[in-house]
């Protein structure tokens, strides 16, 4: 009887420590096909379902991690639609047909092999910054996604044009 008592505290003691341990390295891979799939839909011009991808309503909790975590926060995913609906600037750099739009450099089926991918988790959040560098000699400046893993996905929070 006693040895059957200790045997349930073990599973149990076992069964709780293992539900509590979150699969970082699983996380860690989506991302890598997050990239190519963000990858896909750029080079594809697939705007639409590209700006569903940001995460609109973070929350404060969220908000000042990412502050602690200092990363650049350059357009709120508000003004990336906004830019991208009206043919702006965001659009230009990255959808159009000009020689130094990202959109003509990644090939069709995704995963641009010159990415640089970056993974952070700080206080339970995860965070990537997914940077594709100047692609030619027009460009000045290479491109960063930033991304956050929310409700089991990865959601864009905002686009970075970085000084090389």
């Amino acid at each position: 009887m006693k040895k059957n008592f200790i045997l349930i505290i073990i599973l149990i003691i076992v069964l709780f420590s293992c539900n509590k341990k979150k699969d970082y390295s699983s996380i860690e891979y989506s991302l890598y096909e997050y990239e190519s799939y963000i990858s896909t839909l750029i080079s594809n011009k697939d705007t639409l379902e590209f700006t569903s991808n940001f995460a609109l309503d973070i929350d404060d909790k969220f908000i000042s991690t990412l502050n602690e975590m200092s990363l650049i926060y350059e357009l709120t995913p508000i003004n990336i639609i906004e830019s991208i609906k009206n043919r702006g600037a965001v659009y230009q750099r990255i959808f159009s047909n000009n020689d130094d739009s990202l959109c003509n450099y990644l090939p069709k089926d995704g995963g641009y092999y010159d990415v640089n991918v970056t993974y952070r988790v700080y206080k339970g959040i995860s965070v990537a910054q997914i940077e594709y560098p100047s692609f030619n000699k027009i460009s000045e400046n290479s491109i960063e996604f930033v991304a956050i893993y929310l409700n089991n996905k990865w959601n864009l929070i905002t686009i970075n044009f970085l000084n090389i």
